[in-house]
C-alpha cells in the first residue's frame, strides 16, 4: 500500500461504475474497487466522484466484507427489494 493509497488496503482492480442521476453541469458517479484488506481480507472500495465545469471531488470509503454486504441490504431495503 502506497503513501497515496486512497483506500485502506490494496485496490486490486475496479468493477464497476455508476452514475448517478445529474443535475445540470454537475455530474455524479460511484465507482467500485475491489480491495485486499492489511488483515488479509477482501474488502470493498467505493469513491463518490463529482465533477462540474471547473472542479472535480473524490471522495473515498474503504468497506470491510460486513461493511459492504450491510450497505447492500440497506440499499436493497430502500428501494423495497427486500
Amino acid at each position: 500500500m502506497g503513501v497515496f493509497s486512497l483506500y485502506k488496503g490494496r485496490n486490486v482492480g475496479k468493477l464497476a461504475e455508476v452514475d448517478a442521476l445529474s443535475k445540470g453541469p454537475l455530474k455524479q458517479r460511484i465507482d467500485i474497487v475491489g480491495l485486499d484488506l492489511e488483515n488479509g481480507e477482501k474488502g470493498v472500495g467505493l469513491k463518490v466522484v463529482a465533477k462540474s465545469l471547473l472542479s472535480y471531488q473524490a471522495l473515498p470509503i474503504s468497506l470491510n466484507r460486513e461493511q459492504a454486504r450491510e450497505l447492500a441490504r440497506q440499499l436493497l431495503q430502500a428501494v423495497g427489494d427486500e
